[in-house]
Formats: C-alpha cells, structure tokens, sequence
C-alpha cells in the first residue's frame, strides 16, 4: 500500500472528499492545458500529446487538514478545447466553476493575446470575480528557441495589470515546474473566496 493509499483510507474516516472543486483550463489550442492535466492528475508528460477536440475530464485529489482532521479536496478539472468550433460550449463549460487556470503559451505571443475573448467571456457569464490564476506554458522550450520567439515579460506584465491579475506562474509539464504548486495556490484562493474553513494544505 502507498502512502497515498494509506492516507486516503484514513481521512474523513469513509475516504470521501471534504470539498469537491469544478476547476477548468481556458485557452487556446496547443497551449498546453492537456499536459498541465495530465502531470497533474498521472504524473506523466507526453510530447506528442493529442489536441482535445471538445472537452475532457480529469480528478485530483489534494490533501487537507481542516479544524486538525486530515481530509482531502478534490478537484474536478474541465480541459476545454481551444478551437473555434468548440467556443459555443463555453456557457455549459464555465457553469459552476469554482476556479480557473488562464494558460498561455510562453512561445507563441498569439495564444497570450487571444485569452482577451476568454476573459471578455468570464465577465459575460459572471465569472468575472471568480479565483483565477494567470499561467505561461512550456517554460522548458523558452531557452531553445529565439529570444523573438518568446513572449516578452513586459508584454506579460502590461496583460496583468490590464486584466488586474494578481498570480502569474510560468510552468513546464514536461519538468513538472510549478504544476502542484498552481493548484495548491488556487486551491486556497477558492477556500478563502467561500470562506471555507481549512488549517493547512499539505
């Protein structure tokens, strides 16, 4: 038995969640939303990674100690495919989501600009306040390609504050940098948005 084995058999005393969180990755194709998923919730990276044509479910338990009690969240996460066709789902999609990952390329200035109609959505379907985190993708091909190939960091800074973003992260799922820690980060933003009770993240 894993440790994680042994641990979910003892909190809660019946192994179920204290809080389910609906959270979903917005952005466009090919950003990496799917691998962010992946080595999130298996571990795993796969360079050749299919593109997600609608939408595709994944979960991730994350534990917690609530009033000293161990527990655990957990977190049902929504990858949402970012071509054209698929856009007209957004109302379903975003429904109920307690969290958002905003995810862009941080190769591809393209991907940062076209997350503009995603955030013009959120307000839309009054998720404009809902706890979000601002995410660069691919960190690991930034020092492989051209410097003009890359999104300059002052560009990213002037998309911050004109979307009043307060998290940004770069992250790789290819060198699992920064994947658990945008979650434990967001995690908490939606337990003190709700004002849910939790003493630590562990």
């Amino acid at each position: 038995m894993t440790d994680k084995d042994d641990y979910n058999n003892k909190v809660n005393g019946n192994g179920r969640p204290i809080y389910i969180f609906k959270v979903v990755l917005l952005g466009q194709e090919r950003v990496g939303k799917t691998c962010i998923a992946k080595r999130l919730c298996f571990n795993t990276f796969d360079v050749d990674t299919k593109e997600t044509l609608g939408i595709e479910f994944y979960t991730h338990d994350l534990p917690i100690i609530v009033n000293g009690d161990k527990s655990f969240v957990r977190i049902s996460i929504w990858d949402f495919g970012g071509r054209e066709q698929f856009k007209k789902l957004f109302p379903y999609y975003i429904n109920g989501a307690n969290g958002i990952f905003m995810v862009f390329n941080l190769i591809d200035l393209q991907t940062l600009l076209r997350l503009d109609w995603w955030y013009e959505r959120l307000g839309e379907y009054n998720h404009g306040q809902t706890p979000r985190m601002f995410i660069g993708a691919k960190h690991d091909l930034v020092k492989k390609v051209d410097e003009k190939s890359t999104v300059d960091d002052l560009v990213v800074d002037r998309f911050i504050q004109r979307h009043a973003e307060v998290e940004f992260y770069k992250t790789s799922s290819k060198d699992n940098y920064n994947i658990e820690e945008i979650v434990r980060v967001l995690i908490i933003k939606i337990l003190e948005k709700n004002k849910l009770d939790y003493d630590q993240i562990t």
